[in-house]
């Protein structure tokens, strides 16, 4: 069955810069990897089939954002991965265990860290990609 990271913290704790971080990992060891940007600004949801595995990414996981939208979205294309943004409780925790019916999911609490923020996001990141087995 195809399955969910979903990456859980307070607001401001980094999911997003982790995300964009498991993207960019993505993009370096595979390189011929197909793209498909959706939005990318300060948020990004993206696309990506990496030797027909298909992986969808959305870092913006606040309540009332578009996180359910794209998950909805995600399922509908069949993506075999997804890596998502969550809060520690409320509306983005439901919409993904609304995809439980088609996918395994998995919480992860986003590691946090009083300095060294952009390795320990790196460091998380790279956690999920062999977690995901890519």
């Amino acid at each position: 069955m195809a399955k969910i990271y979903a990456l859980q913290g307070r607001g401001n704790c980094g999911k997003t810069s982790t995300l964009k971080e498991i993207f960019n990992q993505l993009k370096a060891k595979y390189p011929n990897a197909i793209i498909n940007i959706i939005n990318e600004n300060s948020d990004i949801t993206i696309e990506l089939n990496i030797n027909g595995v298909k992986i969808g990414i959305e870092s913006q996981g606040d309540p009332n954002s578009r996180l359910e939208t794209s998950l909805l979205h995600f399922v509908s294309v069949n993506c075999d991965v997804i890596f998502c943004a969550v809060r520690t409780s409320g509306m983005t925790v439901q919409w993904v265990n609304n995809c439980s019916n088609t996918h395994n999911i998995e919480f992860i609490p986003k590691h946090s860290s009083s300095n060294e923020h952009a390795q320990t996001n790196a460091l998380q990141a790279t956690s999920m990609i062999s977690l995901a087995g890519l």
